[in-house]
């Protein structure tokens, strides 16, 4: 069930959220309601319990992990609203714990450090469209 979850965040929200730096106007509304609805349908599979491998992390964690530090980043770089912690108090209770377990926490970048990283990549990305 593990290797299907981290299919599914691959395919139906990291592809999407990945796209939001690429796209704007509709085709943008269309990738956030996207990862959106990923993230709804994880919040489901949360429930009830602290991380998606049950008490302890297992390997849907570790991949879906990024979003703990890059979600809030790309939002603010993007200029959009993805993760809305109302909808989904599950998984805001578990980007929290995540964050909060030591090997994750000795090693986590600066948060602006990676909003400069991103915008660094958008302009980047911007120029070599206009070639």
């Amino acid at each position: 069930m593990a290797r299907f979850w981290a299919k599914f965040v691959e395919d139906k929200f990291t592809e999407p959220i990945r796209q939001v730096q690429f796209v704007d106007g509709e085709n943008q509304e269309k990738e956030v309601k996207n990862a959106k609805d990923a993230l709804e349908t994880l919040e489901g599979e949360l429930k009830g319990k602290k991380f998606f491998g049950g008490e302890s992390v297992g390997f849907v964690d570790i991949v879906l992990g990024f979003i703990s530090i890059w979600l809030e980043v790309i939002e603010e770089a993007a200029c959009v609203k993805v993760f809305d912690s109302q909808k989904c108090p599950s998984l805001a209770k578990w980007m929290e714990d995540f964050l909060e377990i030591k090997e994750i926490k000795e090693n986590l970048p600066e948060r602006e450090n990676l909003v400069y990283f991103y915008k660094i990549g958008q302009f980047k990305l911007a120029m070599a469209a206009k070639k």
